[in-house]
């Protein structure tokens, strides 16, 4: 038998059994892509994530639903450089700032780690954000999701993020993001017909004082009902909340607070550091931690 290390890690958190959990296989090398899969579906996470060599970067992340592979994921993300940083790989034996370049799918991002004492700290550089207004068929959206057009918030508009095709929609109150009940075979279809790869419904009302934004993410064309804490749209989700003017931009930047999953019994907490380039355009950032909650070996047959 053939034994691979495995963790998993919770992201988007400073505790166990918060945020979001993620597979973790360090050294993929000799994997197949079935494998992959094989593994992400006996994690039966919503991803499991896989470093490999690379021949444009440091090294590559590969991340799988246990249903398919997916373009990006930003949890994942976050719990492989957390791993890679406890195991001191890639030069990380000291404390230190160190800064990556990761192949993916999607092109190489960056992404940085602050190591110290018993401290790892992950920076996540979101891939391009590219946000427009999208025209959709409200009432095939309405009965997907079960609520009334009067909780869908008038004040700012529905959104596509057109790198992910994530749909972001403004809800009006934390009571309607709370009792959200979605029909998956019918919001399955809805994606369908505009292709869309998740839906991310927001409320500016949040549980703690001092955050901005509470989310929720569906993605049944990954097979995933709902996701605790979703990496790859909270990017996209500070610039919608930036260039929307629901939080005032000043200076050269602006730190969001950003709060996913405390519905779920899976409270996460980021930061999302918002930029404006000289071109007008925005970047983002996600700074948070990550809790390694197992550790162990798969066998796979020789």
């Amino acid at each position: 038998m053939r034994r691979y290390r495995i963790k998993q890690v919770d992201a988007f958190t400073d505790r166990p059994f918060g945020g979001n959990p993620a597979g973790v296989v360090i050294d993929s090398s000799e994997l197949t892509e079935k494998e992959m899969l094989s593994i992400a579906n006996e994690m039966n996470l919503s991803e499991t994530a896989f470093v490999l060599p690379s021949d444009t970067a440091d090294f590559r992340i590969r991340w799988f639903t246990p249903k398919k592979e997916v373009l990006f994921c930003g949890h994942a993300t976050v719990a492989t450089l957390h791993v890679l940083a406890q195991e001191g790989k890639f030069g990380m034996g000291l404390d230190g700032s160190y800064s990556f370049k990761v192949e993916t799918m999607i092109g190489v991002i960056t992404v940085d780690v602050d190591k110290s004492l018993n401290d790892i700290k992950i920076i996540l550089h979101s891939p391009k954000v590219t946000l427009a207004r999208e025209n959709i068929d409200s009432h095939l959206f309405l009965d997907a999701l079960k609520i009334r057009e009067d909780e869908i918030s008038g004040d700012h508009p529905i959104m596509r993020e057109t790198n992910l095709d994530y749909l972001y929609v403004p809800i009006e109150s934390l009571d309607v993001l709370k009792n959200i009940n979605y029909n998956y075979t019918k919001l399955e279809k809805f994606c369908e017909k505009y292709n869309f790869t998740g839906v991310c419904v927001f409320s500016t009302e949040t549980f703690d004082k001092n955050s901005s934004v509470h989310s929720r993410f569906f993605s049944p064309t990954y097979g995933i009902r709902e996701d605790p804490v979703t990496g790859s749209a909270q990017g996209p989700l500070g610039v919608y909340l930036m260039i929307n003017g629901i939080v005032e931009f000043s200076g050269s930047e602006v730190n969001i607070r950003s709060e996913q999953g405390d519905i779920m019994g899976r409270p996460g907490r980021l930061v999302i550091n918002v930029t404006k380039d000289d071109y007008g355009g925005f970047k983002s950032k996600l700074i948070s931690s990550a809790v390694t909650v197992l550790d162990g070996e798969i066998y796979l047959p020789e």
